[in-house]
């Protein structure tokens, strides 16, 4: 084999989630934005067959009990089940969710649903903000 060939670096497509494996991931980074609302989530795949690949996720704003976004925040450790609950999103940062994937949309999407991974002891688990007096600490 010539020297010169193991130079030589070929790129290859990520592998297609399988459907309705969970998957491991880390959230990135999160923002609310555009018109109509939504919540921009930046996920990377921690499974050794899409380490490091990135999911970009849109998920429908306001959070109400049992939508996608409310499962995405539970699936981060976000104690969601009251209703008036407030959210920071900096706490999602770093949160380690389970995502299962759908079947391909002809818009070529795909449909993720969000589950919780217990995390290690020694991670922190989000709780949303406390409701106080003190209108700054929100």
């Amino acid at each position: 084999m010539s020297p010169r060939k193991n130079n030589v670096l070929t790129v290859e497509d990520w592998p297609d989630p399988k459907k309705g494996k969970l998957y491991k991931g880390r959230v990135g980074r999160a923002e609310a934005k555009g018109k109509p609302k939504s919540l921009h989530v930046t996920i990377e795949n921690l499974d050794p067959s899409q380490l490091g690949r990135i999911h970009d996720v849109s998920l429908p704003l306001p959070v109400r009990p049992g939508n996608r976004t409310c499962s995405f925040l539970a699936a981060c450790g976000i104690d969601v089940s009251a209703v008036g609950a407030k959210v920071c999103l900096h706490d999602i940062a770093g949160a380690t969710v389970g995502m299962r994937f759908g079947a391909v949309g002809q818009d070529e999407s795909r449909q993720v649903d969000f589950e919780r991974i217990e995390n290690p002891p020694d991670m922190k688990v989000n709780t949303p903000i406390e409701e106080s007096g003190d209108q700054a600490a929100q």
